[in-house]
């Protein structure tokens, strides 16, 4: 399969991919219809319209869980001091200081030297060497008497210095200069030392396996996307860190309001098991109020598993922001005082979808391994010719030959600038493995990475769109709850206010009506605490969302500055 090929079926596998999830192309100028979220009408809305007001004001108050609520001795047995913290302030810091953010950024540090590496591979390299040798060795049989004339003991200083570079093209190429100094310890040579130098270029170059800048750059290719993969994956801990964030921030309010919740349901059981206690005798038995005390014990226990509840979720909060104004090991609670949207979003799936696509950070992900595979199908298949070599190479030497004195390294310089000495050097080295079976199981290798690099990408995109879609589903869902969980409410406070008129005109309070009353209060506290959490879910439900479609960041106005630029 060829190259051009190769890229023709990813395109395709990738439109099709895309095309299945509904997120096909549409034509310029085409119209896309939003859609708004929307609750059901409700019939206990018109029928209590002249009270909800009256009705609001009835249980739990919301109002109560800001400043000043009543959590209980901390562990040291004092009372913690309280931090007002907005929505935005607790993503900020959560931004500024997580220490998965952090982490990330250190690791997009290291995959940015990791491109220096990859392309320092083709700097240039200065080399220099110098050595001492001796030579003493037994003069050949000759003459008796010449034998100390010619004995072969000599003292040789060598120094050399150069430029090597590795080419994109595959070569290397280098230049360097070689100076010999040679002291002979024989009479018979004139002069008895001398200086040898020598410029020399030389060039190895791969004509065939190993060839060209596609293969030679395929490291720094590599390096540099997973430099980009560094910072993608930066990005998707910060979409997760702020989703996390205001989740955990929407969780914090709630826990706070089940402590609200909890405080009234302990007042008003409190009112109404001492009523009971002074009808003991008269139309009370001991029995129902042992059952009043009872209820009034276990929301003791309920007000008390809420302190705690509300004491964790804070420390948490402050476990993602990571503060140091507000660390987890301080007393300090958080207190949100952002209040929970509660407006209608407008959306399109098809919209959402390719928004999806467009800035999921695993999809991100997803294409920089199919260019990975890519580049590692590209050396593979280069992998495949045979090692055909070329070395040239040519050499200009010079000698001081002044029999007058001891030789210098001028003159020696001076010969070769005449270039009456010059050497040259050219040769092919061939070699192919016979079969070559360790290299098409590479290509083929390769390939099916790069198959299966196109699957996780559909997969990707697959888990995208999962994720949009049961997100979205989460967000028209609990829009609509609110509305009904505040039907909910309405309907249990009626219930408790008409107990309330009851009671005024009632002549004698039966214990049976009393316990009617605690289920009322039940009733309504569940209500109340119900509606809370669709109102909670609606915000967490938006975040998920964000964080899916890969707009979390945008929608915070958060950007991420890395060493290249901004994303």
């Amino acid at each position: 399969m060829s190259q051009d090929t190769g890229e023709a079926h990813l395109q395709q596998a990738i439109e099709a991919a895309v095309a299945r999830q509904g997120a096909s192309p549409i034509p310029s100028g085409t119209p896309q219809e939003l859609r708004t979220v929307q609750s059901t009408p409700n019939s206990v809305f018109e029928t209590l319209a002249g009270r909800i007001p009256e009705l609001d004001a009835i249980g739990p108050q919301g109002e109560n869980s800001g400043l000043g609520l009543d959590l209980g001795p901390n562990i040291s047995g004092a009372t913690d001091p309280e931090i007002q913290l907005s929505l935005k302030s607790a993503i900020g810091a959560a931004v500024r200081n997580n220490l998965s953010v952090q982490g990330s950024r250190i690791e997009q540090s290291i995959t940015e030297t990791d491109v220096i590496k990859a392309e320092a591979a083709f700097d240039a390299v200065l080399v220099a060497g110098s050595g001492y040798q001796t030579n003493s060795v037994p003069p050949p049989p000759i003459v008796s008497g010449l034998a100390d004339a010619f004995a072969p003991d000599n003292n040789q200083t060598s120094l050399s210095t150069g430029i090597q570079k590795r080419l994109i093209s595959g070569g290397t190429v280098a230049a360097s200069v070689n100076m010999d100094y040679t002291q002979q310890n024989a009479s018979i040579y004139s002069p008895e030392s001398y200086w040898t130098n020598s410029v020399n270029f030389n060039l190895s170059q791969p004509l065939l396996q190993g060839f060209g800048s596609d293969v030679n750059e395929a490291q720094i290719r590599l390096a540099r996307n997973r430099d980009r993969a560094s910072v993608v994956n930066l990005r998707q801990t910060l979409l997760n860190v702020v989703e996390q964030t205001e989740i955990q921030y929407w969780t914090v309010l709630s826990a706070r309001q089940q402590v609200v919740a909890a405080a009234w349901l302990l007042k008003v059981g409190s009112e109404v098991r001492d009523v009971l206690k002074k009808r003991l005798n008269f139309d009370a038995t001991v029995a129902d109020y042992a059952l009043a005390v009872a209820i009034v014990e276990q929301r003791k226990a309920n007000l008390i598993r809420a302190w705690l509840k509300s004491r964790d979720e804070s420390d948490r909060l402050k476990l993602l922001m990571n503060d140091p104004a507000a660390s987890v090991g301080s007393d300090s609670l958080m207190v949100p005082i952002d209040r929970l949207c509660q407006q209608p979003i407008k959306y399109n799936l098809r919209d959402a979808i390719v928004t999806a696509v467009e800035q999921n950070p695993s999809i991100a992900l997803s294409v920089l391994r199919i260019d990975d595979s890519a580049i590692g199908m590209l050396v593979a298949d280069n992998g495949r010719l045979p090692q055909l070599g070329l070395i040239a190479g040519v050499s200009l030497s010079g000698q001081d030959t002044n029999s007058g004195g001891d030789g210098s390294l001028t003159g020696a310089f001076s010969e070769v600038a005449d270039a009456d000495y010059v050497s040259w050097l050219a040769q092919l080295a061939f070699s192919q493995p016979i079969g070559n079976r360790a290299a098409e199981a590479q290509y083929r290798q390769a390939r099916l990475q790069r198959s299966a690099a196109v699957i996780s990408y559909q997969s990707a995109i697959e888990n995208a769109v999962f994720e949009v879609k049961i997100s979205l589903r989460g967000v028209t869902t609990s829009y609509e709850l609110i509305d009904q969980s505040r039907a909910s409410r309405l309907a249990a406070a009626e219930s408790l206010r008409s107990l309330t008129v009851l009671e005024q005109t009632l002549a004698a309070l039966t214990p049976e009506f009393l316990q009617t009353k605690f289920v009322a209060q039940d009733r309504l506290a569940a209500s109340y605490l119900a509606e809370i959490d669709s109102m909670v879910n609606y915000n967490n439900a938006m975040a998920r969302l964000y964080n899916a479609m890969g707009t979390g960041l945008t929608m915070n106005r958060i950007e991420i500055e890395v060493s290249g630029g901004d994303l």
